[in-house]
Order: C-alpha cells, then structure tokens, then sequence
C-alpha cells in the first residue's frame, strides 16, 4: 500500500508539473475566444462580440525568464446601428476583419516565484500588428444605400493568462486594446 501511495504520489507530482507550463520550443497552441469587440462604437444598437482564432509556435529555448512563441491572428466582429430619433429607417452596418502575425513572451511563473503552485497557469504578453478590413453600409432617409470598405493598419498590445485543465485542454482570457478589450476562450496544445 506504501508503495501504491508513493508511485500515486510521482505520477500527481509529474502530470501536475506539465500542465499549464508556458509555451515552450517547439510546442504549439491553437485559440478560439469571443471577446468585447474595440470597434467605433456610433450609438450601435447592437454588436456581436469579437470571434478570434489564433495560432502560436514556441519557437525558442528558455530566454530570460519564459519562452517567445511566435503565430497568426484571425478575429472578426460586426455591429447594427438603427437611428431612434426621427426616421428609423436610417441604418448603418458595420463589420472589421483583422488579421496578422503576432508574437508573445510566456513567464515561467513557476521558475519566476519558485512555487510549484503555478504550474497550471501560463501568464503571457505580447503584440499584434497586421490589418483591418472594414466594410460599412449606410442606408439613408430616401432608402438609398452607399457602400464604404477601407482597409487600415491593425495594432495591439496585449495581455493574457491560461489555465489549464490537461496538459492539451485549458482556458484563458486576454486583456488589450487592438482586436478586443477582453476576451475569453478555450485554447488547445499539442
């Protein structure tokens, strides 16, 4: 029974320590979020929120205190504004797609506060750069209906924190002001 106990014991202890380690060389992760979209926001009346998918690659050994992994962004969102005032026959549709790269520092929490107690956690930050595509669709008083697409530079700077629930399978939320203000997800690593 001793012995049960302590292979039991190891097997908990190693499982455990491979979590939610950071995102380390050679290892990849796969997101999908919905989040609060950082659209103009013109008195829409209402907005789907900001789906987004992202991959990332480790692609380094341990620098200074984490990992750099290095991926691509994918998110989309739109909005509806219906005039309440006068006429409300005036509308106004709104969509953003933004795609790039974008590159993120995973701490080693673990190593960092030398507590085994983060091992389920990955704090991360990064940044983001790519583009926006907007498209809007105006429908004025007279039911006519003009058509605006633009396509802009894409930025953010961002801010995020993983749980994990296996070593395959987790959560995670990110903070930022570029493609959503917060968002939360499942993410997968393989």
């Amino acid at each position: 029974m001793k012995h049960l106990s302590l292979t039991i014991a190891l097997f908990i202890g190693v499982v455990g320590s491979i979590f939610a380690q950071p995102l380390t060389f050679e290892q990849q992760s796969i997101g999908i979020s919905i989040g609060i979209p950082s659209m103009y926001d013109y008195g829409y009346t209402t907005q789907s929120p900001a789906v987004t998918a992202h991959y990332e690659y480790g692609l380094s050994d341990k620098i200074g205190i984490g990992y750099i992994g290095f991926g691509g962004l994918l998110s989309i969102a739109g909005g509806k504004y219906n005039s309440t005032i006068g006429n409300p026959a005036v509308t106004n549709d709104f969509s953003q797609t933004i795609i790039g790269p974008r590159a993120a520092y995973h701490f080693d929490m673990v190593d960092l506060t030398g507590n085994k107690e983060w091992n389920k956690l990955d704090v991360y930050g990064g940044a983001f750069i790519g583009l926006k595509f907007e498209r809007a669709k105006y429908t004025d008083l007279d039911n006519k209906t003009f058509k605006d697409n633009s396509t802009k530079l894409a930025t953010d700077l961002f801010a995020g924190i993983r749980y994990a629930f296996t070593p395959n399978i987790g959560a995670f939320s990110e903070l930022g002001f570029g493609v959503s203000y917060v968002s939360i997800g499942v993410s997968f690593r393989f």
